[in-house]
């Protein structure tokens, strides 16, 4: 039998562990009965999250829920979020999952990716075309290259990055030209392994998007 990812957890009001196996690519948990994992439970929206299954691993997202959807504690915003082994995700308050893949280990995730970025979140270490970056990123560039790595190729808005990489800063106080030096540092970073490729698209108007 194919070993699967799976999430493992406990509905509202049973006893008993289940495993939810990842059978489709897309698997959607909700309240409505017709979901991949449904919850009976009214704290939880009809449509409350969705788990997408991507050549980088598996990635979970809120559905505008009413109660949220937590990982390791953290609220979701709109950027999906990576999964990795023992990631506790709890929705509504009501339920809690464990992930786990019987394929990741360590640096599993890297394996077969000769080409492209890749991030050890364990460690924060980052790899370009199989070559590690060294020495490290500094924290606002790993920062802002985890957020784009998340967003899986999705377009990341200036504000949803001032909000990532300045958290503790009113975002009025973070001007255009440190986005944007950041934002040339860290292509710098990246042009220093693979020089003949460009890995951040920058959008005019939109935002950012990493290039997979």
């Amino acid at each position: 039998m194919m070993k699967r990812a799976c999430l493992k957890g406990k509905l509202p009001s049973e006893k008993e562990i289940q495993t939810w196996f990842m059978e489709e690519s897309v698997v959607y948990i909700g309240r409505d009965p017709s979901a991949d994992i449904p919850i009976p439970s009214m704290r939880i929206s009809r449509q409350h999250a969705r788990v997408t299954q991507t050549p980088r691993g598996y990635f979970i997202e809120d559905l505008k829920s009413r109660n949220g959807t937590f990982v390791n504690g953290e609220a979701l915003g709109a950027t999906p979020y990576r999964l990795s082994i023992g990631d506790e995700i709890v929705l509504g308050g009501v339920a809690v999952f464990h992930f786990e893949d019987p394929y990741e280990t360590i640096d599993g995730a890297m394996l077969g990716r000769v080409e492209g970025i890749w991030i050890n979140i364990d460690t924060q270490e980052v790899w370009v075309d199989a070559q590690q970056i060294t020495p490290p990123l500094s924290k606002a560039q790993y920062d802002l290259l985890l957020l784009l790595y998340q967003a899986d190729g999705g377009v990341v808005s200036r504000e949803n990055i001032v909000a990532h990489v300045w958290p503790d800063v009113n975002p009025e106080g973070v001007s255009a030209d440190a986005v944007n030096g950041l934002i040339k540092r860290l292509r710098a970073r990246l042009k220093d392994i693979q020089p003949k490729r460009e890995y951040i698209e920058i959008l005019r108007g939109s935002g950012l998007r990493l290039i997979i």
